[in-house]
C-alpha cells in the first residue's frame, strides 16, 4: 500500500504544512488629523515594542485591587509584596515560553520577561516588526516639524497564542505626552539677599524676602501661595512628620537643573533627599530656565514644600518629544517594579482619544499591580478642560480631533486618581475656591473611554453632562469620570517655582494640583497619618462622600469649558466633572484613608458546635483554625495578657477552665471549685489580676486570681443577670453593663460598695459588648429587636441609635481602636461578619473564612 502511494502521487509535488494562521490584536490609534503624511519610516528605524500578555487570573487581580482599597472589606490595605504580583497574576510560564517561541520564529529577539510577568520586550526594526506582525506603517510629520509614525492596521500574532496577549504596544510614535503645567508671572533673576528659613519638622516654609523681592507686586496667600499658605489652606498644619519615611517618585520625560533644585531648597530651607532614576533615556536635552525642566521643577518644588522630609525619586523616561508610548508605559512598569515609592505622581499627559485601546489596557495593568501593592498614584487631568485633545492643535491636529470632548491618560485610567484645578482665594481666612478657567486653559475632566462594572466605586456618582455613549458602557456599568478631587492650579494663584539658577517663576496648572495631593499622601507614616501605604485612594473618598462625611471641601462654581463646548463641564454641590469630589483638608483626607485596624491585627476566639477556634488576621489575609483539645465550651470571654499571650475564660463542659498559650503551645486546665456559671466577660486588673464578673446559680459573682489563688464571692442584690459584659473605667473602677429583668442596668464599683442603676429605655437587648473610648464615654454594641444598635453615654445623658444595613445578629464582641473606629465581630445570618465604624460610616463584611454558627465569640486587637 506505501508502494502505491508513492506511485501514485509520484511527480506531484510535495505536501506542505499548513501555514500558522493569525489574527489581529487591539486597534488602530488615530492618526492627527491634518499633519502631513510623509514617505513610511526607513526599514532599519529602530522600534522599541512591548508583547503585552494576559494575567492568569484577570478577575482574580481586579477583584483583589478593589478589596485591599476597599475601606469596608476585611481585606483593606492588606497589600501584595514586591514580586508577588507577578507570582500570582502574571502569565504561567507556559504562556510566556509559548509567546516567547511564536515571537523567535518569526524572527524577533524577545527579550526577558519583565518583572510585572505580563511584558516581554522586543527591540526590533521597522522591516523586522512590519514583517513579523504583518502591520502597515504611516509616516508623518507635524506642523512642529516633528516626525514619527503610526500603523494602519492592527498587529497580527500567531492564533495559537493570540488568545494570550492584551497588545502590542510600541507602534504609535506620534501619541506623545505632554506637561499640564501653565506659566504666571516670571521674577526678574536676582540672588538670594535674605537669610534663609529653616523648614523644620512641623512647619512648612514661606517664600524668602530675595526672592519675594523679585515679585514686588506680588503677594503670598493672594498671587501665589507658598508651602505655608497651601499648608493653612489645605489643613497640613496638624500634620507634623514632613513625610518623613516616605518615599515619592515623580514621573519625568525630560531632565531637571541641579541648580534650580539649589535654590528652591535654599530659599525655604528643605533639605530633602533627590535622586535621578533613568529608565532608557539615552542623551537627555539640558533644561532651561522657560522649558525643558519646567514641568518637573514644578512637581519637585511642590512635593518638598509640604513634605520637606519626604525622599524623592525622579524616574526619567526618554525626552518628552521622542518617547513613544512604549517608553511611557516602561517608565511607569520600572516605578512599579522598583516598589521603592509609596506614592507616584505625575504631570504628563496623552488625549485618551487618540490612543489605541490596546495600549489603554496594556497601561492599566501598570496600575492595576500598583494598587495591589499600595503604592497611590495620583495624575494631572489636564489643562485643556474638557476638550481634553485641545494641545494637539499645536502639532498640527485639525479641528474635529482638538475640539473632541476627551480626558487624558493616566489620569482616567481606572486605577489612577485624576486631580483637578481650581483657582483658589483666601481673603482674611476665609477660603473660597471655583473652576480654574482663565486664559484658555481649564480643569481637565468629563468622561473617558473607560466602562466601570456596577459597584464600581464610581457608582452613583453622575457629574452634571455625563454621557454614558463616549465609552459605550453596557447594561449595568458606567463610565468612568475625571477628575476625582482637585486642588489649586490657576497660574493667577500659583506656585512659586525655581525654574533654573536664580531665577523664580509662579507656574500652575493640573501638574501643580496633582504633586500636591501626592505631598499630603506622602503624610501616610506620621502620627496624623496611616502608619502605612495608604494605596489606591479614590475608593475610601467616594465612599466618604457617600455616608455625607467627605474629607473635602466641595466646589460649586464655574465650569471647565474652554469656550467649544458651550459650557461643559460646571461645578455643583456633590461630585462633577470640573473638580471631583473637591479640595483637600489633608487631615481629614488621612483620618478617612485609615482603616479601622490599622496597624492591629483582628484575634476572635469563637465557639462553633462547642469546639474552640481561633479567627485571626495577619498580613496574609483572615485564618480559622481549631484549638486542638478542647471542646464542650459554652460561653468565653479572652484577652492578651502583658506579655502577648491568649488568654481565655470560658465555660467546658460545665466548668470554668483557663485557656491559654505559651511558648509550648495551648494549655487547658479547670479553675477548681466553679461551676454552675452561665455567663460571664474577663479583664485584667490595673495589678494584673485576671476579673471575672460572671453569673453563677442566678446571681452575680466576682472570680479573681491572687497570689494565694482564685476567689470567689457574691456581688450582693444583683441576681436575675441574663447578658453582661465589663470593663475597668479611667478612674479603676469595674463596670458592668448588663441584661437584669428586660431592661440595661449600669452596675459598678466605688468607695462605698456596689451601686446598680437601670439605663432608661433600653429594654429588648439579648445580646450585648462594651468598651470605654478614648474621652471616657461608655460605649456598647448591643441586639435589640433582631437589630444592631450603639448605645453611647455623653454629657446629657444616654444615647441609642440603630447601626443600619445589619440584621439577624446572634452573637458579638466589639473593641475600639486607639483612633476610635469601633470594630465588632458578630455572627450574622449564621456567618462571621466584620462591623466597623469609620468615617462617619458603617460597613458591614462577611469575613472570608470557612467556618458558619458561631455559638460566642470574643475578639481582641493586637
Amino acid at each position: 500500500m506505501a508502494t502505491a502511494a508513492l506511485v501514485t502521487y509520484a511527480g506531484l509535488p510535495a505536501a506542505r504544512a499548513a501555514e500558522p494562521t493569525t489574527q489581529r490584536v487591539g486597534t488602530v490609534p488615530t492618526a492627527p488629523g491634518d499633519a502631513t503624511k510623509t514617505a513610511a519610516p526607513a526599514d532599519d528605524t529602530p522600534v522599541q515594542l512591548s508583547v503585552h500578555l494576559k494575567s492568569r487570573d484577570a478577575a482574580g487581580a481586579e477583584a483583589l485591587a478593589n478589596a485591599v482599597s476597599d475601606k469596608s472589606s476585611p481585606q483593606y490595605h492588606r497589600f501584595l509584596k514586591s514580586g508577588e504580583f507577578a507570582q500570582r497574576f502574571g502569565a504561567d510560564p507556559a504562556t510566556v515560553a509559548k509567546v516567547t517561541q511564536a515571537l523567535t520564529a518569526q524572527g524577533l529577539h524577545p527579550e526577558k520577561l519583565a518583572a510585572d510577568g505580563l511584558t516581554i520586550p522586543v527591540n526590533t526594526t521597522v522591516s523586522q516588526a512590519k514583517r513579523a506582525f504583518d502591520v502597515d506603517l504611516a509616516g508623518y510629520q507635524m506642523s512642529d516639524g516633528r516626525t514619527g509614525f503610526l500603523n494602519t492596521n492592527a498587529p497580527a500574532v500567531r492564533s495559537d497564542v493570540a488568545g494570550s496577549v492584551a497588545a502590542v504596544v510600541g507602534f504609535n510614535t506620534l501619541a506623545q505626552a505632554h506637561a499640564n503645567h501653565v506659566v504666571g508671572a516670571v521674577g526678574k533673576p536676582a540672588p538670594l539677599t535674605a537669610a534663609q528659613p529653616n523648614a523644620t519638622s512641623g512647619t512648612y516654609p514661606t517664600v524668602c524676602a530675595g526672592v519675594a523681592a523679585q515679585f514686588p507686586n506680588l503677594s503670598d496667600n493672594r498671587d501665589y501661595f507658598s508651602p505655608a499658605a497651601l499648608a493653612s489652606v489645605y489643613g497640613l498644619n496638624g500634620m507634623t512628620d514632613g513625610g518623613a519615611g516616605t518615599t515619592v517618585a515623580v514621573f519625568a520625560l525630560e531632565d531637571y537643573s541641579d541648580a534650580a533644585l539649589s535654590s528652591y531648597q535654599s530659599c525655604f530651607g528643605t533639605n530633602a533627599s533627590v535622586q535621578r532614576v533613568r529608565v532608557n533615556t539615552g542623551a537627555q536635552q539640558t533644561p532651561t530656565n522657560t522649558g525643558v525642566g519646567v514641568e518637573t521643577a514644578l512637581d519637585l518644588d511642590t512635593v518638598i514644600g509640604l513634605a520637606p522630609r519626604a525622599n524623592v525619586l525622579v524616574y526619567q523616561g526618554p525626552d518628552a518629544y521622542k518617547a513613544t508610548p512604549a517608553d511611557i508605559q516602561n517608565t511607569y512598569r520600572q516605578i512599579v517594579a522598583d516598589n521603592r515609592a509609596q506614592v507616584v505622581t505625575t504631570s504628563w499627559g496623552i488625549c485618551d482619544q487618540v490612543m489605541a485601546t490596546s495600549d489603554l489596557v496594556a497601561e492599566r495593568d501598570i496600575f492595576l499591580q500598583a494598587a495591589l501593592q499600595g503604592q497611590t498614584v495620583v495624575a494631572a487631568s489636564g489643562d485643556d478642560g474638557s476638550s481634553g485633545c485641545n494641545y494637539l492643535k499645536n502639532a498640527g491636529a485639525p479641528t474635529s480631533i482638538t475640539n473632541l470632548l476627551s480626558t487624558s491618560d493616566p489620569a482616567s485610567q481606572p486605577f489612577v486618581t485624576g486631580v483637578g484645578g481650581t483657582t483658589l482665594s483666601n481673603v482674611g481666612g476665609n477660603v473660597s475656591e471655583k473652576v480654574w478657567n482663565s486664559n484658555g486653559g481649564a480643569s481637565g475632566g468629563g468622561v473617558s473611554r473607560w466602562s466601570l462594572k456596577g459597584g464600581s466605586y464610581q457608582s452613583g456618582f453622575y457629574g452634571p453632562g455625563y454621557n454614558a455613549a463616549y465609552c459605550q458602557a453596557a447594561a449595568g456599568a458606567a463610565c468612568r469620570q475625571v477628575p476625582d478631587v482637585a486642588a489649586n492650579a490657576d497660574p493667577a494663584t500659583g506656585y512659586m517655582v525655581a525654574t533654573g539658577p536664580g531665577y523664580w517663576t509662579v507656574v500652575g496648572g493640573t501638574s501643580a494640583s496633582a504633586p500636591l495631593w501626592a505631598a499630603i499622601a506622602a503624610h501616610q507614616n506620621g502620627s496624623a497619618g496611616c502608619a502605612g501605604p495608604l494605596g489606591f485612594i479614590s475608593p475610601t473618598l467616594y465612599q466618604a462622600a457617600r455616608t455625607g462625611v467627605s474629607p473635602l471641601r466641595d466646589v460649586t462654581t464655574g465650569n471647565n469649558d474652554i469656550g467649544i463646548q458651550g459650557g461643559l463641564y460646571p461645578a455643583t454641590a456633590g461630585y462633577d466633572m470640573a473638580t471631583g469630589l473637591g479640595t483637600p483638608k489633608a487631615d481629614k483626607v488621612m483620618t478617612s484613608l485609615c482603616p479601622a485596624a490599622v496597624g492591629i491585627d483582628r484575634t476572635i476566639e469563637a465557639v462553633q458546635g462547642g469546639q474552640l477556634h481561633e479567627v485571626y488576621t495577619d498580613a496574609a489575609g483572615w485564618h480559622d483554625g481549631m484549638v486542638p483539645g478542647v471542646s464542650g465550651v459554652s460561653a468565653l470571654s479572652f484577652t492578651y495578657n502583658a506579655s502577648g499571650s491568649r488568654v481565655i475564660e470560658a465555660i467546658e463542659n460545665g466548668e470554668l477552665h483557663e485557656i491559654y498559650t505559651d511558648a509550648t503551645g495551648w494549655h487547658d486546665g479547670v479553675i477548681p471549685g466553679l461551676s454552675g456559671i452561665t455567663a460571664m466577660s474577663f479583664s485584667y486588673s490595673p495589678s494584673g489580676a485576671r476579673v471575672i464578673e460572671a453569673i453563677k446559680g442566678n446571681e452575680l459573682h466576682e472570680i479573681y486570681s491572687a497570689a494565694d489563688g482564685w476567689h470567689d464571692g457574691v456581688i450582693p442584690g444583683l441576681s436575675g443577670i441574663t447578658a453582661m459584659s465589663f470593663s475597668y473605667s479611667p478612674s479603676g473602677a469595674r463596670v458592668i453593663e448588663a441584661i437584669k429583668g428586660n431592661e440595661l442596668h449600669e452596675i459598678y464599683s466605688a468607695s462605698d460598695g456596689w451601686h446598680d442603676g437601670v439605663i432608661p429605655g433600653l429594654s429588648g437587648i439579648t445580646a450585648l459588648s462594651f468598651n470605654y473610648n478614648s474621652s471616657g464615654a461608655r460605649v456598647i454594641e448591643a441586639v435589640k429587636g433582631g437589630q444592631l444598635h450603639e448605645i453611647y453615654s455623653a454629657s446629657d445623658g444616654w444615647h441609642d441609635g440603630v447601626i443600619p444595613g445589619v440584621g439577624n445578629i446572634t452573637a458579638l464582641s466589639a473593641k475600639i481602636a486607639p483612633w476610635g473606629d469601633r470594630v465588632i465581630e458578630a455572627t450574622e445570618n449564621g456567618a462571621l461578619h466584620e462591623v466597623h465604624s469609620t468615617s462617619g460610616g458603617w460597613y458591614d463584611t462577611q469575613l472570608p473564612v470557612a467556618g458558619t454558627s458561631y455559638d460566642a465569640l470574643s475578639l481582641a486587637l493586637r
